[in-house]
């Protein structure tokens, strides 16, 4: 009993300093860029009104409530689907959940000028989905092959995406490469909200499902009073859900749902700390990753979705070489 309570303690403690320095991180992303604005200087601007009002608080602070959320969405996500998956390599970017979103989002650029791009981002990754639902249960497939399965959905939905920029015009092209990417400098108040709404409601739902998913961590069993095939369902459209809002508002930001989860597991072992660490490692780290991407080329920005690609390329060998060693 003595252990519990002490390995509970540690638990809380940590969480509890992770989303100190998470807060850390957030004070330094509204700090970096142009110009050195002190804590007295935001909040002077915030009752003045004055000329630093806009770049703070509509242009920096939108930005990096962006990156928490969107990084915290998909951190959850990986999350729950490494979960409900069994697989330690699942996560919306290497399942072809991002690709799919990517194919819906080209649809509505190209055909309805934008009008429908957040619908139809959630409507492809909804699709990829369904097929990864499909394929998980056919006798045989084993999670190793659900991850190949997602390669090639990838590739798919990839090649539908190449195909309309081949036919769309300068315009349109433009639009799709630039979603692409993976930027947060487009951050609106009203996105953030859609955002944190999903967030909190999806949040609320898996922890209090948390008991379930560490009884399914034990033994995938209806024996132990968890009805997996409705878990699975119900956490995997939520866990899309959290994908395709991310990147129908901010395009595709890779492997933040893959790294962070691991991450967490390095503090706890537990669901009922593995889900907010994953949130706020997720969201420290896409933090990190937009402060870099705003200082490496300075004054010139890079889209934060070709940084995270780029650290979590190598990282993402490293897990595949650790699995395949045990």
């Amino acid at each position: 009993m003595q252990d519990y309570i002490k390995l509970l303690q540690k638990n809380i403690f940590l969480t509890l300093f992770a989303f100190i320095v998470l807060i850390v991180i957030f004070i330094l992303s509204v700090k970096t860029g142009e110009g050195n604005y002190t804590f007295s200087s935001i909040i002077d601007a915030f009752f003045n009104k004055n000329d630093e009002y806009f770049i703070i608080y509509e242009i920096r602070i939108p930005r990096s409530l962006a990156a928490v959320f969107v990084g915290a969405s998909l951190g959850v996500a990986g999350l729950v689907m490494q979960y409900i998956l069994k697989n330690p390599l699942a996560s919306p970017f290497t399942l072809g959940i991002s690709h799919g979103a990517l194919f819906g989002a080209s649809l509505s650029i190209v055909f309805f000028n934008s009008l429908y791009l957040a619908l139809f981002a959630f409507i492809g990754a909804n699709v990829v989905t369904f097929m990864i639902l499909t394929l998980s249960r056919l006798r045989g497939f084993t999670p190793e092959v659900l991850i190949l399965s997602g390669v090639a959905i990838s590739a798919l939905f990839g090649s539908g995406s190449m195909f309309l920029q081949y036919f769309a015009d300068d315009l349109e092209l433009s639009n799709i490469i630039n979603w692409s990417f993976g930027d947060l400098s487009k951050a609106e108040y009203f996105s953030i909200g859609v955002l944190f709404t999903v967030f909190i409601l999806a949040f609320i739902y898996f922890y209090i499902k948390k008991w379930d998913f560490n009884a399914l961590d034990i033994v995938e069993s209806e024996n132990v009073g968890v009805n997996v095939r409705r878990l699975r369902l119900v956490s995997l459209l939520i866990a899309t859900l959290l994908s395709a809002v991310s990147v129908a508002y901010f395009g595709i930001i890779g492997f933040i749902g893959l790294i962070a989860p691991h991450f967490a597991r390095l503090l706890s072992g537990d669901f009922r700390f593995l889900l907010p660490l994953s949130a706020i490692i997720g969201a420290g780290l896409l933090l990190l990753s937009d402060i870099a991407s705003r200082i490496l080329l300075s004054p010139v920005e890079l889209p934060v979705g070709i940084l995270t690609s780029f650290i979590g390329a190598p990282l993402f060998l490293i897990l595949l070489i650790k699995i395949y060693r045990k």
